[in-house]
This record gives C-alpha cells, structure tokens and sequence, in this order.
C-alpha cells in the first residue's frame, strides 16, 4: 500500500501546487506594472512608478492615460500632455483622457487649449457638470459673460441648489450690473453654506 500512496500523493501535491503557482504566473507584466506603480505613486516616488510602466514598452490606452498622470505628478507636464494625447488617439471617446490632460495644459497656462478640451468632452457628454462649470468659469474669467452664463446655468437647471455655480452664477450677474439676479444666487450659495465669506462680501458689494 505505500509504494501505491507514494504517487498518489506526489500528483496530489503536484497538482495542488500547480493550482496554487497559476494565479502567480498567469499574472501579466502589465498587471505587475500598474501594481507596482500604485505603491511608488503612494510612496511619491513618481520616477520609480514612471519607469515600472515605460519598461512595458505599451502604446495601449491605458498606459499612455496612466504615464500621462504620472509625469504631472512628476511635474514634467510637457510628458504628461504627450501621453495624454496619445491617450485621446487611441480613445477618441474618451472622457476620462480629455480631463487628465487639462492638468498638465493648466500648470502649463495653456488655456486656449484647456478650454478646447471642455468644449470637446462636452461635444461627447452635453451634460457634464463638471465640464459646463469649469467651462463658465473660463469664460467668467476673460469678462465674456454671455457665454460664461448658458455653461454655468446649465449646471444650475441639473442642480438648481449647487454651491459652487450659484456663486459663479451670482459673479456673472454682478460683473453685468444685474444685482437683483445676482443677489437671488448669492442668497442661494448662503443657504447651501452659510459660512461662506465670499458669498457674504459679495452680498455687501451689491
């Protein structure tokens, strides 16, 4: 009986230790990569997690839109606006890319092209929040208040009692001589934070 258990065993175990090594092996080097870069990126070590993803030697969307967040953080955003268009080339839909390199266009003072890209993710995604406010806050910003005003109140008819566009919206107002309006969407932004100092000295200007 021993000399039949002895193989019976062996195979056991073999199999069992091929089950157990698979998940190991059958892990990818891109996997591995994006693992590893997650730890550097949390350690602030940018160049490491920068190198453990370009020795994938990938042009797949998701390395270029990983490698493009990796330089900006890495403060190289001349890199890291590269990755992100390679990114939008390989993903012409994409959303997520479009928000990523507004970053590096920002710290670079290219607003012509941030603003470019918020006008195409808004082509893609006519209701994004996000893309409407920042798009009337640019607008806001060069005096053009017309068009800083249909972005920012497209936000407000999604969410009539948002912080944030009440108070852009009350700016808009004010900056055109329309106080009455103004006054409504500063008193709004006070309900929603009554703490707000800037809401509340805007208030006193009116």
């Amino acid at each position: 009986m021993q000399s039949m258990r002895a193989p019976l065993y062996h195979t056991i175990a073999l199999i069992s230790f091929i089950v157990l090594v698979k998940p190991l092996s059958a892990q990818s080097s891109s996997e591995l990569a994006f693992s590893k870069s997650y730890s550097f990126e949390y350690d602030t070590q940018y160049a490491k997690a920068i190198e453990v993803m370009t020795a994938l030697n990938s042009d797949a969307y998701e390395v270029n839109l990983r490698l493009g967040w990796l330089h900006y953080l890495n403060k190289d955003y001349q890199k890291s606006e590269a990755y992100y268009k390679k990114a939008i080339a390989g993903e012409s839909s994409s959303v997520e890319a479009r928000f990523g390199i507004v970053l590096p266009l920002a710290a670079l003072g290219n607003w012509n092209a941030v603003l470019g890209h918020y006008l195409d993710i808004l082509k893609i995604d006519p209701n994004n929040s996000i893309a409407n406010y920042r798009t009337g806050y640019i607008y806001y910003s060069r005096k053009d208040y017309a068009n800083a005003m249909v972005y920012t109140g497209k936000v407000i008819k999604m969410y009539p009692f948002d912080y944030d566009s009440n108070l852009l919206a009350g700016k808009v107002m004010m900056a055109q001589g329309k106080n009455a309006e103004a006054k409504k969407y500063f008193n709004r932004a006070i309900e929603y934070n009554p703490q707000s100092e800037e809401a509340k000295a805007a208030l006193k200007k009116l």
